[in-house]
């Protein structure tokens, strides 16, 4: 593992990942559960009230979650600029997402205007409080200025993708009129999906790869610019809708193309690594690029939007940030016990490895209660009356199961934890 260059002195305390974590994975839990009871149901129409109940389960409940709070985490250590009162903003943060997550979900599964209403303005709350926050940290940064451009774009993206969704949801309570909802759902979408969540995750397994996976640093350059001209093509692929060019409706492939070319850069950084040993880790990683690989082809063939969305969702959006997470959380309890054994003196004391706090056949198994999960899915988006049902139990399971895994890590760290302050 390279640690140079990281400033591990500012990171936050640890219950602070674990617990958007470990509330990311009771939202897609429910969102799970909510296509068990309901089954083919929510694959009649990618409109449904339930499937867009389940849609912000997931990207409200769970990506949300799991990216403010690996920011939270990640940042101050990889920008080294502490993030101020971090308790109290990640508490403020954490609440107003799952407050606000919860019911929109809601609004949308009961089509309550007002709870969705609701809702949606907790969730901009939440997310406008976590930019601010961020803004302020990576302005008072004066170290690893690279790391910061694609982090920057990456969440710039997701102020239209809120500014478009508040005004659908003022829309659908009826408070103002509009007569172009399928094209403002498109670009909420591409906003939201190809902006925010692509360029976020990218830019974080770029910066992970070589401190984790001992790999050769990807060019600056190379990186920023990909994530740049995604952010302009998605601005064309909006101004597209609005202007008759027929040059602007090529932005869209152009988009996908870039995400494949840096997904093949992936893979070729990680086959050229020092360490050629394979982890869970990594298998979720290839799973969700390959997943992005199948959603462009399914895509350039006119497939269906559910099947898309699926792919999209489940297939990238969930695989890639579970991968990094359970690399990242038995490095982050190795870490903070180390650290309090400095502090305590007992500078003799040894520590379980970090397999420790998440073991590789807890991994193993979960991946592949994912896939299964997954592959349910996209089945169901073809056969909905006879694997619906049977789709979301698996979601909810291998949800479950992730669940589970993270809350034996903590439960690992404080034993640990304990332990130490006792001897």
């Amino acid at each position: 593992m390279k640690t140079s260059g990281l400033s591990l002195d500012q990171a936050p305390p640890i219950i602070i990942p674990f617990k958007y974590f470990l509330t990311a994975s009771l939202f897609t839990i429910a969102a799970g559960l909510v296509l068990a009871i309901q089954a083919e149901a929510v694959f009649v129409s990618r409109w449904s009230p339930l499937a867009l109940g389940i849609t912000h389960l997931m990207t409200v409940g769970f990506l949300a979650q799991v990216m403010t709070g690996a920011m939270i985490q990640l940042l101050p250590v990889l920008a080294g600029s502490p993030i101020p009162a971090v308790v109290t903003v990640s508490r403020i943060i954490h609440l107003s997402l799952l407050a606000g997550a919860t019911l929109m979900a809601l609004g949308f599964l009961l089509s309550h205007g007002y709870i969705l209403g609701t809702g949606a303005g907790l969730a901009l709350f939440a997310i406008s409080f976590f930019l601010l926050t961020l803004f302020f940290s990576l302005t008072r940064s004066g170290k690893r200025q690279a790391s910061s451009i694609p982090i920057g774009l990456g969440w710039a993206a997701i102020l239209p993708t809120v500014a478009i969704g508040i005004y659908m949801v003022l829309g659908l309570s009826g408070m103002v009129e509009i007569d172009h909802m399928p094209q403002l759902t498109t670009i909420h979408l591409s906003w939201g999906l190809l902006g925010w969540v692509g360029i976020v995750l990218f830019a974080t397994v770029f910066q992970l790869l070589p401190i984790f996976y001992i790999t050769k640093e990807l060019p600056g350059k190379f990186r920023d610019y990909s994530f740049a001209a995604i952010v302009i093509l998605l601005s064309l692929f909006t101004l597209s809708h609005y202007i008759d060019n027929q040059l602007l409706e090529f932005s869209l492939p152009m988009i996908l193309g870039l995400f494949l070319l840096l997904s093949l850069t992936l893979f070729q950084t990680i086959r050229t690594r020092r360490r050629k040993i394979v982890d869970m880790t990594l298998v979720f990683l290839y799973t969700g690029l390959v997943c992005l690989g199948l959603t462009v082809i399914v895509w350039m063939f006119g497939g269906n939007d559910l099947l898309i969305g699926v792919l999209l969702l489940g297939g990238v959006c969930m695989t890639i940030p579970i991968g990094i997470i359970y690399k990242v959380i038995p490095f982050l309890c190795w870490f903070h016990l180390q650290s309090l054994l400095v502090k305590q003196g007992k500078l003799s004391s040894r520590l379980p490895s970090m397999k420790h706090y998440i073991d590789d056949e807890d991994t193993k198994r979960h991946y592949i209660l994912h896939l299964a999960a997954i592959s349910l899915l996209v089945a169901a988006t073809l056969m909905p009356a006879t694997l619906a049902r049977p789709s979301g139990i698996a979601l909810s399971l291998s949800s479950l199961y992730f669940f589970k895994n993270l809350l034996a890590a903590l439960l690992r760290f404080n034993k640990q934890q304990q332990a130490i302050l006792e001897e």
